[in-house]
């Protein structure tokens, strides 16, 4: 008996080593985890945690083990522009999740050339061009887009008047430019009475407040991020202008402002293109699943945008590794052709509830938002979901 045993254990070790492990599959993520933006991070950790969800509860994707390499990008160009260059070469990575619009737009021709799928966390539409950057994708509707929401909500309401307020960098100077060119706020029967610039790390917005009050305008849209929101409305409050006067895009919505600012937050509204964390939506099941064993960083409507992505990004992966039969391909060119082309036939993917149900083929995911407002600390929704085509 002992030398059957012993012969049965042979073969299953033989066996073993004769079938190949399957390879690792690598996603590298950078963020500012760190830095002037830290505050919206939770869609890198969101991602990071969603893959690592696979880890635990699938054994990854497609059975084969993910590497979620997550990076501090600190929001410093020639920083992340070194990152994805770690990320594309060293790291081997079949996708890429990038932060900065000044980083994805410098990078875009490199990405083209390397041909790696990347899921940028700006919305320019600058980089968003399936034929043109067939390789760069998004999780949302353009800065632009969300704009428009807004434009037409002001419209609808019989405003007349908006002013545009952005930080001096691409982020705050690309989407305005394409903005005004464009024509739509005339088109919606407004008038553009003025267009505010400030330096992206300004203390004191005072001097611009009292500008913005001298114009009267019936809006203010802010194409900034969470701090520069603070600012603004922090210093609207001090000239007396509320808050209420004052709309942001999808980046302007943290429970950090409420919290520092109290009342002279009451009616700020936001852009807001995904459900919060702790609504009553699938994906939250998976996500107290994940909680129960693990750290979650930064739970807030971010870690939610990230969650969505991690779901996208890897069903693309896992039909690649179908198609190849049930493993990577060993071509790491071959795979990212194969994520690419698998992330952009993606339709009607169901994320959990985060957003309406997801199609790639426009490299955006889902073009609905819908207006938050705050009411008694709280970002509430307004309204049902606007298609921001």
């Amino acid at each position: 008996m002992k030398k059957i045993k012993s012969a049965a254990a042979l073969v299953a070790l033989a066996l073993a080593a004769a079938s190949p492990a399957k390879a690792q599959v690598n996603v590298c993520i950078w963020g500012t985890i760190t830095g002037p933006d830290a505050l919206v991070n939770g869609m890198s950790y969101g991602l990071r945690d969603y893959l690592e969800f696979l880890n635990q509860t699938q054994g990854g994707i497609a059975g084969s083990k993910v590497n979620a390499l997550l990076l501090d990008g600190r929001y410093k160009l020639d920083e992340e522009l070194k990152i994805y260059r770690r990320c594309a070469d060293e790291e081997k990575a079949v996708v890429v999740n990038g932060w900065s619009t000044g980083s994805v737009q410098a990078l875009r021709d490199q990405i083209n050339t390397d041909g790696v799928p990347f899921m940028t966390q700006s919305f320019a539409s600058e980089v968003l061009d399936p034929k043109k950057y067939p390789y760069i994708f998004m999780a949302g509707p353009t800065y632009e887009q969300q704009m428009t929401i807004a434009f037409r909500d002001l419209a609808a309401k019989g405003g007349k008047k908006v002013l545009i307020m952005a930080p001096d960098n691409e982020y705050g100077r690309g989407p305005v430019n394409v903005v005004r060119q464009s024509g739509i706020i005339q088109k919606l029967g407004l008038d553009l009475v003025d267009t505010i610039e400030f330096r992206y790390d300004a203390q004191d917005l005072t001097p611009q407040m009292l500008r913005v009050k001298s114009r009267n305008p019936d809006m203010v849209y802010i194409q900034a991020s969470a701090p520069q929101a603070i600012a603004i409305l922090r210093d609207a409050a001090k000239v007396g202008l509320p808050a209420k006067l004052f709309v942001g895009n999808l980046y302007t919505i943290t429970p950090t402002i409420p919290e520092q600012l109290g009342a002279a937050a009451e009616g700020f509204r936001a852009i807001q293109a995904y459900e919060p964390y702790g609504a009553e939506i699938p994906a939250m099941k998976q996500i107290e699943q994940f909680a129960a064993k693990a750290t979650v960083e930064k739970k807030d409507i971010y870690f939610m945008k990230g969650w969505m992505e991690g779901i996208a990004i890897s069903a693309a992966i896992e039909n690649a590794i179908k198609k190849n039969g049930g493993h990577p391909p060993s071509d790491i060119k071959q795979f990212r052709q194969s994520v690419r082309e698998q992330m952009e036939a993606l339709t009607n993917l169901d994320d959990g509830g985060i957003t309406p149900p997801l199609n790639f083929a426009n490299h955006q995911g889902s073009i609905q938002a819908r207006i938050a407002e705050i009411k008694d600390g709280k970002y509430v929704p307004t309204g049902e979901w606007i298609n921001a085509s």
